[in-house]
């Protein structure tokens, strides 16, 4: 940079300075400028009582009330804050000079240091602030969605001090917003340039689907000033979730179709094959016959008593029967009148009775002949007193 642009009467300070030499100058001089802090650093062998170092600031326009001339005073640190240079629309140029009393070193470094804020300077360093955090979300459709707050509002404050000016409102008492300008690179070397004057900046970017990772490079301009993306911001591609719609919906229609084929088949067979007759076992009236005969043929077993004292008293046998009902074919008997029929029973007709060994009717048995199935003892019988009979028990 041309040193006839800087104030003349920097020029003249830094002309004037060069023909004294009794004093040592400063060395390794280090100039800091990042995100609107500056800081500039130097060294001194021999630290003497009375020493001190001046700063002498030039500028390409005028330095809107910001002080020409820094000092630093040992025992301090060997360093100064000039923050407030930072102008994105001037340049700056900076010597440090050591005085002791009168005497002066020369200025060092002898070619000073030029910096400046704004992006294009042809010259000196390019100091410049850091992108604003990004917020990356992929999205479902083969997007990514880029948010980020409005570089101004991160650094307003800075910026308002280094240009001495006041901030500009809407007539809705709204901060108006500076446009910001900036460029989106993604992986695949797509470039994507907007703008925002919004507080929250959106864009919403098509992207790779191929791609196993978006990555993104961010880069901007405001108010000629860069702003730069320090990192790349990646994010992973959004997996779609399998809908499970589709399969309710499949599913709900198979079970539609089956209900209705299965009542179709229903209605087809009941129309087109007779009604199947229903067993003689499921009917009630075969349930109440079967329970009928049963009852009727049901046979009795009586088990076998025998006696417990030594001498059996008598022996009961019975005799196993079933009664069993049989329709008779024959013609139905006709007594003369006058014969009763108890006595037509008795003498003519038997009713088929199964008589057992050890039992008979008492009309047939003989006095002399005793039962098979009884045996008849002698006891005697008091039948008045003093008077005795004898008598069987059976």
């Amino acid at each position: 940079m041309d040193l006839t642009t800087f104030h003349p009467v920097f020029l003249f300070l830094g002309l004037f300075q060069a023909v004294v030499g009794d004093v040592e100058p400063p060395t390794n001089l280090t100039f800091h400028c990042h995100n609107l802090h500056n800081v500039l650093k130097w060294s001194y062998d021999q630290l003497s009582p009375g020493l001190r170092f001046r700063i002498d600031i030039g500028a390409q326009s005028s330095l809107n009330g910001a002080p020409n001339v820094v000092w630093v005073d040992p025992p301090a640190e060997l360093q100064a804050d000039l923050s407030f240079l930072s102008d994105p629309s001037n340049d700056y140029y900076l010597t440090v000079t050591a005085v002791m009393g009168q005497n002066e070193s020369i200025p060092a470094p002898h070619d000073g240091i030029m910096f400046s804020y704004f992006k294009d300077s042809p010259e000196g360093l390019k100091c410049f602030v850091d992108f604003p955090p990004v917020n990356v979300t992929a999205q479902p459709d083969g997007t990514v969605l880029v948010r980020f707050t409005h570089p101004w509002l991160v650094y307003q404050h800075k910026l308002q001090r280094s240009a001495n000016t006041k901030p500009r409102f809407r007539k809705s008492h709204d901060l108006q917003l500076p446009v910001f300008h900036y460029d989106i690179m993604t992986t695949n070397q797509r470039d994507y340039r907007s703008q925002c004057i919004e507080r929250v900046c959106e864009a919403e970017l098509s992207v790779d689907a191929a791609q196993k990772k978006h990555c993104l490079k961010m880069n901007g301009e405001l108010q000629k000033m860069l702003v730069q993306g320090t990192r790349e911001y990646c994010v992973l591609p959004l997996e779609e979730s399998p809908s499970y719609i589709v399969h309710i919906c499949v599913v709900g229609t198979l079970l539609f179709v089956s209900s209705v084929a299965f009542v179709l088949f229903m209605v087809y067979r009941k129309k087109t094959k007779p009604l199947t007759s229903i067993p003689n076992s499921m009917t009630f009236k075969s349930k109440v016959k079967q329970w009928t005969v049963g009852l009727v043929q049901e046979t009795v077993s009586v088990p076998e008593v025998e006696a417990t004292s030594p001498t059996p008293l008598l022996l009961t046998e019975e005799n196993e029967y079933t009664a069993t009902v049989t329709p008779s074919t024959e013609p139905e008997l006709r007594l003369p009148i006058g014969v009763s029929t108890e006595e037509g029973v008795s003498d003519d007709v038997e009713v088929g009775i199964d008589e057992g060994p050890g039992y008979m009717p008492g009309s047939n048995l003989d006095e002399d002949e005793a039962p098979s199935g009884y045996e008849s003892r002698p006891v005697l019988v008091e039948l008045a007193p003093g008077e005795l009979a004898e008598a069987y028990r059976g």
